[in-house]
């Protein structure tokens, strides 16, 4: 999991190396999630880090689609929204993982970190059932590109193809949630 954190948490320079971490361990896990996440390689090695954060902000922090946070895809930007992040932060401390205090608790990143180190296998079942699953399905539903841009303006094609390999790294992690091994934490 804390691989996949990694993919889809702000790029650092040392994501080429976890990519290719998760590369072998995504396509052990499923072939056709190997695939995306090699997809995922190809790009981050061709692509300056510089690059790869305007990407990343353009696809998670700019289109609501992409928001990469568990809450806001399962109750939106309502109240009910409050009690998640609070449950979310003690359980965190109830099984001593310290979340960044620079970020929301249901940031993707962080809940994968999270489940990497959760030894409660019950825990971490709700978390992938009752909300990564539900995060994933809708960030990982067909976008119109026409739809990303204002009528009349062009979106750039990088852009495009950014959404489209984070998309994959979302897809792979699908992919690899399906399978049920005998804990969570050994998942990539």
């Amino acid at each position: 999991m804390s691989l996949f954190a990694d993919m889809l948490d702000y790029p650092q320079a040392n994501l080429r190396d976890r990519v290719q971490e998760a590369e072998a361990l995504a396509g052990a896990a499923n072939a056709q999630a190997g695939q995306f996440v090699s997809e995922f390689r190809a790009f981050v090695e061709e692509t300056p880090l510089g690059s790869l954060q305007e990407i990343y902000t353009g696809t998670f922090d700019l289109d609501a689609a992409c928001h990469p946070y568990v809450g806001y895809h399962m109750f939106g930007e309502t109240y009910k929204r409050s009690p998640f992040l609070v449950g979310l932060k003690e359980r965190y401390r109830a099984h001593n993982f310290a979340a960044p205090a620079n970020e929301l608790p249901d940031h993707l990143a962080v809940v994968l970190r999270f489940l990497a180190v959760c030894d409660d296998e019950e825990l971490s079942r709700e978390l992938i059932d009752l909300g990564l699953r539900t995060c994933l399905e809708k960030m990982t539903g067909d976008v119109d590109p026409d739809a990303l841009t204002e009528e009349g303006q062009e979106q750039p094609e990088i852009n495009l193809g950014g959404l489209r390999v984070y998309k994959q790294v979302l897809r792979a992690l699908q992919l690899v949630l399906q399978v049920q091994p005998q804990s969570v934490e050994a998942l990539p």
